[in-house]
């Protein structure tokens, strides 16, 4: 119950977030002072957060490619439409 929520948690965070506590897991990875477990457990935190980051990134470069769209050889500017709000 306690990860499903966590997952939610991870799933609603703003790319910017998600980003700053993937750099804080890999520092603390890299000094490698960390029990094993906890180790684990970080690791597999940051992959959840470069999903996160990889999905939100996509999803930029998709919504950038529709307002680069050519249209009868024009380009047509449509405004960036976020999924996310401004929690960040």
């Amino acid at each position: 119950m306690v990860r499903a929520k966590k997952k939610e948690e991870l799933d609603e965070m703003c790319f910017e977030k998600a980003l700053e506590n993937l750099e804080a897991i890999v520092k603390q990875l890299e000094k490698g002072e960390l029990p094993l477990d906890e180790s684990l457990a970080n690791f597999a935190e940051g992959v959840n957060l470069s999903k996160i980051c990889l999905n939100k990134l996509n999803y930029a470069e998709q919504q950038i490619d529709k307002i680069l769209l050519e249209e009868k050889g024009k380009v047509i500017e449509r405004p960036l439409l976020l999924k996310e709000d401004d929690r960040c």
